[in-house]
């Protein structure tokens, strides 16, 4: 429990220096019993690294979290200081509040003196008053007055749905920016209630200063137009945002059992931390060292050029974090690390009040800092504490932003040559978020939390990471090599010889399935009672064919053509569309490969064609629809792909058939172009993609010769929900039994009639999808060449029967979430 007495406030108090405040209210501590005086070093210390200045003269010292057995119980001590004391960059504290706090019991103080903070009448009331109850009543009763409309309006007229949140991460960064972009994207105005706090929800900053934690109530309004519909679609959402999970450790290796070899005459030298991402790893270390922005200056123009490079500086960042989101060698953790942050540097309310403060004088450096200091506060007193770390994402974007105003550089991994071990006293979002396997192999830092954004992107891609080290980490001699033992919780400084090559075979063991994955490439998947399953790669681009023979795919199940139609002025000519063919169809050199026919409309808009929104929708003229509606399209892409059937094994298939009649067409068009061009024939498929072809696949199977699943859009189709919006494309999962029930009709249709059936979709590539696709009789799977050896290896250790076992449990559940609960063969 917190304390704090008049006996622990001292007034009147003139003093020379933020050092010798500090010490002095440590002193009020110390003389409680309360701490003992080592942390009081532990508090000078943190003003080197973070800044403890609220704000209108108030600033609160308190130790490292490393630091907390230093605390005996947890309080609060006050100093009063009238004639004030530069704090910070020509910041003066009059009321310095110093915290000694076991845990997060301080978090409801904190956000109490935000209320002081935002009362600048108040403030200086407590800077000079000479009875310590004053203070004592004005921190036990102030609330935050610095953000307006917190209120909740208790007439609201409108649709209102009440929602218990449960999610134990906490509405952070991520899920606010997701649910005020959807916000964003409807008329009428939105407002979240949580704890009769109520504010626009179309901020993400404003849904973080909420402070939402698991438990809590969060009542959505909406007022306006369609009001039933966005509240429904935004219930939906927030309950996709409860079942987020918790974490997503995409890629994490298995971590290596290692030991240092025992030898009496050799005691090792080693640093004790907190592991936040298991594994070993053996390497020279190098220090990164951020660059400080706080001294730097940049020069100012007048009031129209500071907004002007504000907002410049603004487009920019989100440009950069934009282009790190479609980066192709990114997992999902760090895409949506980077969307988070997007959603963050878009928020327009941060801009307008930084404008705000340029127009009262600032200049946009300045200014911007402002407001990120202000907004990261807010988050870091919030009650709960996984909430109250995400302050740094803020600290983070704000960085991105101050970087770009004064010109430096934003990588400063950028010039490593070799494979290291990182050390840093803490790493920021971005930053983490940017390391590349291949240059660095493990990371130890002196800060850090293993509930920390780089934690979790050190674990999504396999990083040995080790935090909280200390001080000692200081003392550390660079380019040595190192072992890091980060499952042991430690990084052993002068490794033997024995020691260096245990861990190196240590580390060759967890590698040694992924390295027989790739040897083993080549060989075919066949499960271990000799069903064999055909695995083919999915490609939409010239370069990518190179790549399938050295995947161990089998051929191409799946070629998009529209790669050839987007991002141009004009459709490709016959030659241009012919010799992109044949590179590819000669870089398989023999391998068979599936053209799909042009599919653009969708998520694939082209504006040069002339149709409009509604032509180009879902349901619009989609795949074969727009062969027919634009036949001159359709025969210039034929007639190349018959020419191209000449130098190699070519398939055709045919997107978006949704009857009989619709492939009859597709076929004759098909044959008439043929004859044209004097090609030879081709085997001819339909896309199974459209619920009625499913329904009439017996007599899609007599007329086509095979069949190609597209599980993304028979999904979206099946489930009617469009697959591409931001509030529903989470349902959009074909392991749903609607969809896997569907899959198994057409593979039934198929077979009767001797034709085979292949799945293109992203149901393939997911390991438990291409189980339960197996088990439902599929006889090829296609998806990214990089995901091939996985998939191969993993179905080369699987019996029919048991797949088959799993894919009928799967038939029987009720929803998607159920089906990936299925644990196989429990």
């Amino acid at each position: 429990m917190l304390v704090m007495t008049a006996r622990d406030i001292r007034l009147g108090i003139d003093i020379a220096s933020k050092e010798a405040a500090i010490r002095a209210v440590g002193e009020i501590l110390i003389s409680s019993d309360s701490i003992e005086p080592e942390y009081v070093e532990s508090m000078l210390a943190r003003e080197k690294t973070a800044t403890t200045y609220l704000g209108n003269g108030l600033a609160i010292p308190h130790g490292r979290p490393q630091d907390a057995a230093r605390i005996k119980q947890t309080r609060v001590a006050v100093l009063q200081i009238p004639k004030g004391v530069e704090w910070q960059n020509g910041k003066i504290a009059h009321l310095v509040f110093g915290i000694a706090a076991k845990s997060d019991e301080h978090i409801g103080l904190l956000r109490r003196l935000t209320g002081i903070v935002g009362d600048a009448e108040l403030a200086w009331k407590l800077a000079n008053t000479t009875d310590p109850e004053e203070i004592l009543t004005a921190v036990a009763t102030s609330v935050d007055a610095s953000e307006p409309g917190m209120e909740e309006d208790t007439d609201f007229i409108g649709s209102e749905a009440e929602i218990v949140f449960s999610n134990p991460r906490g509405f952070h960064l991520r899920p606010a920016g997701k649910f005020a972009r959807a916000v964003q994207a409807y008329p009428g105005k939105v407002t979240l209630v949580v704890k009769s706090r109520e504010v626009e929800a179309d901020s993400p900053s404003r849904i973080l200063n909420l402070g939402i934690a698991a438990g809590d109530t969060i009542r959505v309004r909406v007022r306006g137009e369609d009001e039933t519909d966005t509240l429904s679609a935004l219930a939906a959402l927030l309950e996709e945002i409860n079942n987020e999970p918790q974490e997503e450790e995409v890629g994490a290796v298995i971590p290596a059992q290692w030991s240092p070899e025992e030898d009496p005459s050799h005691r090792k030298i080693s640093l004790q931390g907190t592991m936040a991402a298991p594994g070993l790893a053996v390497a020279p270390t190098w220090k990164w060292v951020p660059i400080e922005l706080g001294d730097r200056k940049r020069a100012v123009g007048d009031q129209a050029a500071e907004i002007a490079s504000l907002r410049n500086a603004i487009s920019t960042a989100r440009k950069q974090l934009m282009a790190l989101t479609e980066g192709k060698n990114i997992n999902p953790v760090q895409r949506g690390l980077f969307e988070a942050h997007a959603s963050l540097v878009d928020d327009s309310e941060i801009a307008r009040e930084a404008e705000t403060l340029i127009q009262e004088g600032d200049d946009a450096l300045s200014a911007w800092k402002v407001v990120i200091d202000s907004r990261a506060h807010k988050v870091e007193v919030l009650d709960d504490a996984h909430l109250a770390q995400r302050a740094v994402d803020i600290r983070d974007v704000g960085q991105r932003v101050q970087k770009i105003l004064l010109g430096v550089e934003l990588d400063p991994m950028a010039n490593l040559t070799e494979p290291v071990i990182l050390i840093a006293d803490d790493l920021e979002p971005s930053e983490a978020a940017q390391l590349k396997v291949e240059k660095i192999k493990g990371i130890c830092l002196k800060k850090g939390s293993p509930n920390a954004h780089a934690a979790i992107v050190s674990r999504s891609l396999g990083i040995p990471m080790l935090v909280a080290i200390g001080n000692r980490l200081d003392d550390l001699s660079l380019g040595q090599t190192v072992i890091l033992d980060a499952s042991g919780g430690r990084m052993i400084l002068d490794p033997s010889k024995a020691d260096l090559e245990s861990a190196a075979a240590a580390i060759q063991e967890v590698g040694i399935q992924r390295d027989m994955d790739w040897e083993h490439r080549f060989e075919p998947a066949i499960l271990r009672d000799g069903h064999r399953v055909e695995i083919v790669a999915n490609i939409g681009q010239v370069s990518e064919a190179h790549s399938v023979i050295d995947s161990g795919a089998e051929g191409v199940g799946l070629l998009r053509t529209e790669f050839l139609f987007l991002d141009r002025p004009h459709a490709p000519d016959e030659e241009e569309q012919y010799l992109a063919l044949r590179e590819m169809i000669e870089a398989l050199q023999g391998l068979p490969m599936i053209v799909r026919t042009l599919d653009i409309g969708g998520d694939k808009p082209v504006s040069y064609l002339g149709l409009s929104e509604q032509d180009l929708s879902f349901l619009g003229l989609r795949g074969f629809r727009l062969s027919q509606a634009r036949p001159d399209l359709a025969t210039t892409q034929l007639r190349a792909i018959f020419r191209a059937a000449e130098h190699g094994p070519i398939r055709l298939m045919f997107p978006m058939i949704a009857t009989p009649n619709d492939f009859l067409r597709a076929r004759e068009m098909t044959e008439k172009v043929r004859r044209e061009v004097g090609g030879k024939k081709v085997e001819l498929g339909v896309m199974i993609e459209v619920p009625s072809a499913v329904t009439m696949a017996p007599e899609l199977a007599e007329l086509a010769d095979f069949f190609s699943i597209g599980t993304n859009d028979l999904t979206q189709y099946t489930l009617a929900i469009d697959r591409t919006h931001p509030l529903l494309a989470k349902r959009a999962d074909s392991l749903h039994p609607a969809v896997l029930r569907l899959i198994r009709d057409t593979v039934k249709a198929a077979h009767e009639k001797g034709k085979w059936v292949g799945v293109c979709g992203g149901l393939a590539a997911d390991p438990l999808g291409a189980l339960i696709l197996t088990g439902l009789g599929i006889d090829e799977l296609s998806m990214p060449p990089a995901l091939v050896p996985q998939i191969k290896a993993m179905l080369r250790r699987e019996e029919t029967h048991h797949l088959t076992e799993l894919a009928n449990k799967a038939l029987r559940q009720r929803d998607a979430r159920a089906v990936r609960a299925l644990r196989p063969f429990a």
